[in-house]
């Protein structure tokens, strides 16, 4: 099902890295914006998905199947080099931690728990 094939996608979307041991609010302050994925392993997000951060904490995922645009919001929290992503799929919150592996001014790369990775640009 697609819902649960974006929930993987999810866990790799929240993406963001640090090439050093930046501090969780310059993590959280450069993570704020849209980022548009650029190259992602199977089972996560599909190319062209758009991943908005908010600085109050907030997360809305974008993607298209066929021609319809699909968006999935949740929530989000910077915790060291990773951060952990909830987001409501139907009537079912799902929870993953994601490990940013490089995030700078505008790119950001993670990987989930299962060595999946997400690479994205700032839009």
């Amino acid at each position: 099902m697609n819902a649960l094939k974006l929930l993987s996608v999810l866990a790799v979307v929240c993406l963001v890295s640090t090439a050093a041991r930046a501090d969780e609010k310059d993590t959280a302050k450069k993570l704020v914006g849209k980022w548009e994925v650029t190259k992602a392993d199977d089972g996560t997000l599909p190319m062209g998905s758009t991943v908005e951060f908010t600085k109050d904490g907030k997360v809305l995922i974008t993607h298209k199947v066929g021609d319809k645009d699909m968006t999935f919001g949740g929530t989000y929290k910077v915790e060291g080099e990773k951060f952990v992503v909830t987001v409501k799929i139907g009537e079912e919150e799902h929870t993953n931690t994601i490990t940013i592996t490089k995030l700078t001014d505008s790119e950001l790369h993670t990987k989930d728990k299962d060595g999946k990775v997400v690479e994205t640009k700032k839009k």
